[in-house]
């Protein structure tokens, strides 16, 4: 079964996440930090593919409660357009409303989330970037996650597969 790896796309840090060899299980994997030069996020993106094997990408789409795409959803969107010139794995969309919150919850039950600290603990910036860059990567993997579990026992053939096409799906 192909690996597949999961993006929760934001506008300063893209989560990322990926399945296990038999496509059962995700995991949080990195945290990419974005800048203005989407030339070194290609790259990155790129990299990470070529260093996990991934063979298909999931891209978590920010549809809003009442299912219709927005602004957030648009600029997603418009982004794995860009992405999909540089490289060569089928795209899927998934629906990733409350991903982030999700992961918040899945966090602040292990005790880990900046919210679940104790009154008159002190954070730290570097404590609070790390815990976004947990969130983030956590909620990639509850979208893969999401992803896997809606598509169970699919044989490789029905998984993406490495082409120059690519499927979209909400």
């Amino acid at each position: 079964m192909p690996r597949l790896m999961a993006l929760d796309v934001g506008e300063a840090r893209i989560g990322v996440a990926l399945s296990d060899a038999g496509g059962f299980l995700a995991s949080p994997y990195t945290t990419l930090h974005t800048t203005h030069d989407e030339t070194a996020t290609w790259s990155a993106i790129q990299q990470l593919i070529e260093e996990t094997e991934a063979q298909g990408l999931i891209i978590g789409l920010p549809v809003s409660l009442d299912g219709e795409i927005h602004a957030q959803a648009e600029r997603v969107i418009a982004f794995a357009e860009r992405l999909k010139a540089h490289i060569s794995l089928p795209v899927i969309f998934w629906d990733e409303r409350l991903s982030t919150v999700e992961a918040e919850r899945l966090l602040a039950e292990r005790g880990l989330s900046p919210r679940a600290r104790k009154k008159g603990q002190r954070g730290g910036h570097r404590r609070k970037q790390r815990a976004a860059q947990e969130i983030d990567a956590l909620a990639a993997a509850v979208i893969l996650q999401g992803y896997l579990d809606q598509h169970p026992q699919e044989s490789e053939m029905q998984r993406p597969t490495r082409s120059n096409q690519s499927e979209e799906y909400l």
